[in-house]
């Protein structure tokens, strides 16, 4: 009986244990699950969208297997390894919609049991090489990230089955970006992108794929992109299966179409025709100007007479323009006959040349005739001297602001003069100036007015002079002949002017007589 007494409780304390330890392993993962975060007891599953996480947690439990951070705005934009280096058991990861712009290389490396990762609505601008290296997914998914550009190695070191590119703005993809994934992926959506055209070196991409989306872009429907149009009605059932169809958004006539509507011959190339050719040369230089329209843009081809060749590709600009401009620079100064340079415009509707004859010009420069004008000889290449005004505003004359002048005579210019030439020339000579200052222009002013002044009291002094020797005269000649005698001799029809300023007699003559008397 004593020895039950002892055995009860020690297995009482041992259940006590046990219940400690099954309570302890219900309440270890609540404990350990981020604040606001829900994490399903035993699953692995930490639940934290739209949670307003302003970065992402370091409390998250070591075990987790699935990741929901999707609906936060981080602040910190950027994310890289230490985010996520303890979570090496992580198998889905979500990230969708958080602000993400910068993704650091090597961020999920220690993630070896990564099988989802989702980047999609994020504002990511560039992928780098290696980005996602060491990675083995079943999916990755970066839909909505618009205007994302990658590198080319973007994708190196990644194993994928499907990879998923929906709505990123994409203009043109190169199907070189993809090399890496060859061999373990095996389903692409490009749909409700940017893309004109495909290079035909994707056929034999698509055709190590098992699904395809390529419906929403902007489709140029023209030869060169007829095989993925005849790709596309041979494996519709089976590749492009369960998808939008492709459609064309332009040409203008073929706007809206999709695939089913349209044949092979709707699918054509416009031949290049030249807009312009130009041929510019001076003393040392030529430049030939070739311009070309055509759909798709043409390449250009300048060939030389000497058969070198230099190429011009169109620009990303002149493939939306359907236009290509190529300019060849000759510097050879052995062109002395006409030598055939030509333009040959290429796309894949044919080809089309223009041939130019072309001889260096002479550009030689040519003696300047002279000409003999009053006397002075001047070359025609110099303009006529320019006539010089008066400027009531500044005092100096129009058309120079120095103020400076010299006047020359015109007979030192010996090379431009004959000897019999007095004329006087006024030039403006910068080695050899007189300056008119203030007191030169006030005692000229006060110099003419005193020597005006003195030539009008001389003038008015000598007419006065001249009036009293007048009236002299004139007293004289009245007292020296008596009136009678006057009156005697002086005819009825001959009156004598009085006037103290006229000694002449003017005679009136009324009967129309011819005799004067005596």
């Amino acid at each position: 009986m004593k020895h039950r007494w002892h055995y009860f409780p020690y297995e009482e304390g041992r259940l006590m244990l046990f219940l400690v330890f099954i309570l302890w392993n219900q309440l270890l993962p609540v404990l350990a699950c981020p604040k606001d975060c829900f994490c399903a007891p035993h699953s692995g599953n930490v639940q934290c969208a739209s949670k307003n996480f302003l970065w992402i947690p370091e409390d998250i439990p070591a075990d987790t297997i699935e990741l929901n951070l999707n609906e936060n705005s981080f602040r910190n934009t950027d994310i890289s390894r230490r985010n996520f280096t303890k979570l090496t058991g992580l198998q889905n990861l979500f990230l969708s919609n958080c602000g993400i712009e910068t993704i650091t290389v090597d961020t999920f490396i220690d993630l070896n049991h990564l099988e989802w990762l989702d980047l999609s609505k994020n504002k990511i601008q560039f992928i780098a090489d290696f980005t996602f290296r060491n990675l083995v997914l079943k999916h990755l998914f970066l839909n909505d990230n618009i205007g994302v550009q990658f590198s080319l190695g973007a994708f190196a070191g990644l194993t994928t089955q499907g990879l998923y590119l929906n709505n990123c703005g994409l203009e043109r993809l190169p199907v070189d970006l993809f090399n890496p994934l060859k061999g373990s992926l095996k389903t692409i959506w490009i749909h409700k992108n940017n893309i004109e055209s495909f290079n035909p070196k994707w056929k034999y991409f698509f055709m190590s794929l098992a699904h395809v989306q390529l419906g929403g872009n902007a489709f140029h429907c023209n030869c060169d992109i007829k095989w993925l149009y005849s790709y596309f009605q041979s494996t519709k059932n089976d590749l492009f299966a369960e998808g939008d169809q492709p459609q064309c958004a332009s040409p203008a006539h073929l706007k809206g179409k999709t695939f089913e509507q349209l044949s092979e011959a709707d699918f054509r190339c416009q031949l290049p025709t030249f807009e312009n050719l130009d041929a510019v040369f001076d003393a040392k230089m030529g430049k030939l100007t070739c311009h070309a329209r055509g759909d798709p843009a043409p390449t250009l081809h300048w060939i030389s007479p000497d058969g070198t060749t230099e190429t011009y590709y169109p620009s990303d600009l002149d493939k939306q323009n359907k236009e290509n401009m190529g300019i060849l620079v000759i510097t050879s100064l052995k062109l002395e006959k006409k030598d055939a340079f030509k333009c040959v415009a290429s796309n894949p509707a044919g080809n089309v040349t223009f041939a130019l004859n072309i001889a260096w010009p002479d550009l030689r420069p040519v003696t300047p005739k002279t000409t003999i004008s009053n006397n002075v000889i001047r070359d025609k290449t110099t303009p006529n001297p320019r006539r010089r005004g008066f400027n009531k505003n500044n005092n100096n004359f129009a058309g120079d602001d120095s103020g400076v002048y010299k006047w020359t005579d015109a007979k030192s210019e010996s090379s431009k003069l004959t000897p019999s030439d007095n004329t006087m020339r006024y030039e403006k000579k910068d080695n050899d100036e007189h300056h008119f200052t203030i007191i030169d222009i006030v005692g000229a002013v006060v110099g003419t007015f005193v020597l005006t002044l003195l030539l009008c009291i001389t003038a008015f002094h000598y007419y006065h002079k001249k009036r009293e020797i007048g009236n002299m005269r004139e007293e004289d000649h009245h007292y020296s002949v008596p009136e009678e005698i006057n009156n005697k001799r002086s005819p009825p029809d001959v009156f004598i002017m009085n006037e103290p300023d006229d000694n002449r007699i003017k005679m009136i003559n009324h009967n129309n007589s011819t005799e004067y008397p005596t």
